[in-house]
């Protein structure tokens, strides 16, 4: 006795569902394959920018890092002008008690 299901035999049913499965496999297959090349269409230009925005990023941490080091020389360099000129402003004070206490006024 075969068993039948909306006349079908359990073998063509199997046969059925083969069939089915190998068409949803293909239809899915080839609808993956055009949605990847749809999206890597769409966001290669993000992948771009993304891209550009991390070297972007980079070359201003690289700046500012090279600006930190210049305002560091800077501020040392203004602390050795700041300490020539105290040391110019004492041989100025200096001189001045020399040539008045010589009496170097000529009229």
């Amino acid at each position: 006795m075969q068993h039948t299901f909306l006349g079908f035999s359990i073998n063509e049913w199997f046969g059925l569902l083969g069939i089915f499965t190998a068409i949803v496999t293909g239809v899915g297959q080839i609808f993956n394959r055009t949605l990847n090349r749809a999206l890597d269409k769409t966001m290669q230009p993000l992948r771009y920018a993304i891209d550009n925005l991390s070297k972007t990023i980079q070359a201003l941490k690289n700046d500012n890092s090279a600006q930190q080091v210049e305002v560091r020389n800077l501020g040392k360099s203004f602390e050795n002008h700041l300490i020539d000129s105290q040391e110019i402003k004492t041989k100025v004070i200096n001189l001045e008690k020399e040539v008045f206490r010589r009496g170097g006024h000529n009229d």
